[in-house]
């Protein structure tokens, strides 16, 4: 197929049989040509002249229209999880906490428990008391928040009997 403007040839690609519709990226990158023949598109690589993907879309498509750009991915709802190491030990006990969320977070709180917060994905944090601590991991992105929390997750101890020894976990 020859696709012309004011009389000079801009591109020469064999697309398939009955090409009748053409839409161009707004960056001009890539080409679309529907095929009423074969029911797909071919997809072309500008800089290269080249069909890089041939797409089914059904029986004999027509003219594009006025072609605006890639689809808009919505964002997916992020769900809070999270890990750490280690989860119990002597005071003072540091833990390295793992944001293991899906659905892509922008932003993250953490409260650990003691009265200490962080908005880092993967924070470190010291615990200074014994006790047992509940943990909990607020994630947000474009779609919203979600919130995990574990009670009793971080248990700290203290050695208050002579002779007696206990290491981290």
């Amino acid at each position: 197929m020859k696709l012309s403007c004011l009389h000079f040839t801009f591109l020469t690609v064999s697309v398939g049989d009955w090409p009748n519709g053409v839409a161009v990226t707004p960056d001009g990158k890539y080409v679309y040509v529907t095929n009423g023949y074969s029911n797909d598109v071919s997809v072309i690589d500008a800089a290269t002249n080249t069909v890089t993907a041939s797409v089914p879309v059904g029986d004999c498509p027509v003219a594009f229209g006025q072609f605006i750009g890639t689809p808009s991915v919505q964002p997916v709802l992020p769900i809070a999880t999270f890990s750490a190491s280690p989860t119990s030990g002597k005071v003072p006990l540091t833990v390295a906490f793992t944001d293991k969320s899906t659905g892509t977070p922008t932003k993250w709180k953490w409260t650990f428990g003691d009265g200490k917060t962080s908005t880092e994905k993967n924070p470190k944090h010291e615990y200074l008391q014994e006790g047992n601590y509940k943990v909990t991991l607020t994630v947000t992105n474009a779609a919203g928040s979600s919130t995990a929390t574990k009670t009793n997750y971080i248990k700290v101890t203290t050695n208050t009997r002579p002779g007696i020894y206990s290491e981290n976990k």
